[in-house]
């Protein structure tokens, strides 16, 4: 549904709303693992990220920065930023805006392989170092399945807050509520603990992508709702929808319209390919 909507999306710059979104990254783009071929250097970005994702996922969170990295920023950190003092050359000067960024505690977590143990967790799986130099296919896919949906989640955040900031800044307990509404729409308990739980193990932990329509159908009415109070929203999404004698033909409706609307709207806003969910590849 999502990746359809991109393709029917209009991709015309003029329809981009500018200054309103920070152009940076909250998390790498996935071509930065993808596009890696030296062995060494695909051990030390993934054990880099690996060391301090954890703490960047809570820093998002809990006390979003005002800017993020671009996605040089992110490959120069995930070379390994050095913490010696360095003159003060072009790239020198970027990393420094790097550091300024991520903060002293994520450049401090991710120095490379220097002193490092021979297994990190990730997931709740202990993960050899030595294998990320020529990891397993299935890491790989987990690694960026979960980058998608850690890109699509706070995309959606931060799409949220700008376009109705009301519900963030009234009081404490509407956005209690709110922020529950969007937590809801993924699967797990909510805030970080979606993140710290182990890799779906079957398609009841996929959310938005279950295959079951059953199964995603409370995920899509919140996202619906959630999608039902942004500006120019269709009138439909304000409605739950249901299964009716196991037709599924209504909720395919509403879904792609939220999806169309969801995706057109973060591109006019983001001025660029947002981040999307995608199926999981079960181990």
């Amino acid at each position: 549904m999502f990746a359809a909507a991109w393709r029917e999306a209009g991709k015309n710059l003029q329809r981009v709303s500018s200054s309103l979104m920070d152009p940076g990254y909250r998390f790498l783009k996935l071509t930065l693992f993808v596009n890696v071929s030296m062995p060494e250097r695909k051990k030390i970005y993934l054990f880099n990220w690996l060391s301090a994702h954890a703490l960047w996922i809570s820093q998002v969170d809990l006390h979003s920065p005002s800017r993020f990295p671009s996605p040089q920023m992110w490959r120069d950190f995930l070379n390994t930023i050095d913490t010696d003092p360095l003159p003060l050359t072009q790239t020198a000067l970027r990393k420094l805006a790097v550091w300024d960024i991520l903060g002293e505690g994520i450049i401090n977590l991710a120095q490379g392989l220097a002193g490092a143990m021979e297994e990190i967790t990730w997931q709740g799986m202990q993960v050899k170092i030595l294998s990320l130099s020529n990891p397993p296919l299935w890491f790989i896919q987990s690694l960026l399945w979960e980058l998608y949906e850690l890109n699509f989640c706070y995309e959606l955040y931060v799409l949220d807050q700008a376009l109705i900031p009301n519900p963030w800044t009234s009081s404490d307990e509407m956005w209690l509520t709110h922020q529950t509404l969007l937590y809801s729409i993924f699967p797990g308990e909510s805030s970080l603990v979606m993140w710290s739980e182990s890799l779906p193990q079957d398609s009841h932990k996929l959310g938005l992508c279950a295959t079951d329509v059953l199964t995603a159908l409370p995920y899509i009415n919140k996202f619906c709702h959630l999608l039902s109070m942004w500006p120019g929203a269709p009138a439909h999404l304000q409605y739950l929808v249901k299964m009716k004698d196991q037709d599924d033909r209504e909720v395919y409706v509403v879904f792609s319209l939220a999806c169309r609307f969801y995706v057109q709207t973060a591109f006019d806003f983001l001025g660029q390919q947002p981040s999307l969910p995608c199926m999981f590849q079960f181990i």
